[in-house]
């Protein structure tokens, strides 16, 4: 049997459970740089947990009003999971920009990267977030079997 290569649809909800984030380059006015780490929960079409590291660069705002920061940021998400009754984790690399209040994310799943029964899977991940529990659409699918040719 040969599996479809037609792309595919997923959404979860995701809860991000902590935010750990430390500035290593601040001078006085300029630019500081960050990084962040944080756990986050997914529940829907993908079910699972991820651990995601940021690097951020703060270019606007006042950080006693978070919604107010203008920032680009980049990192990578492990997600461990299920999606499609299948299970194993996949890396994706994210990048993005939080003004206005919105993060605004884009993600390309790692090729190469899946486990487990995600072996295949390729995709991009779009998010916009306004608080620490979003909406993620994942647009995917699953390379052919080179074993069932």
């Amino acid at each position: 049997m040969i599996r479809s290569q037609l792309r595919k649809t997923a959404t979860a909800t995701v809860t991000a459970t902590s935010w750990d984030e430390a500035h290593y380059d601040a001078p006085e006015g300029a630019p500081a740089l960050a990084q962040a780490e944080f756990p986050l929960s997914y529940t829907g079409d993908l079910v699972g947990e991820s651990r995601t590291r940021m690097l951020l660069v703060y270019t606007g705002g006042d950080p006693a009003e978070p919604a107010s920061l203008v920032s680009d940021y980049v990192g990578y998400e492990r997600i461990t999971g299920t999606l499609e009754g299948r299970s194993g984790s996949f890396v994706v690399t994210l990048e993005g920009r939080h003004e206005s209040g919105v993060a605004r994310t884009t993600g390309r799943i790692v090729a190469d990267s899946a486990t487990g029964e995600l072996v295949g899977l390729h995709g991009e991940l779009e998010a916009a977030a306004t608080d620490m529990t979003y909406e993620v659409t994942l647009s995917y699918a699953f390379e052919p079997d080179p074993a069932v040719h």
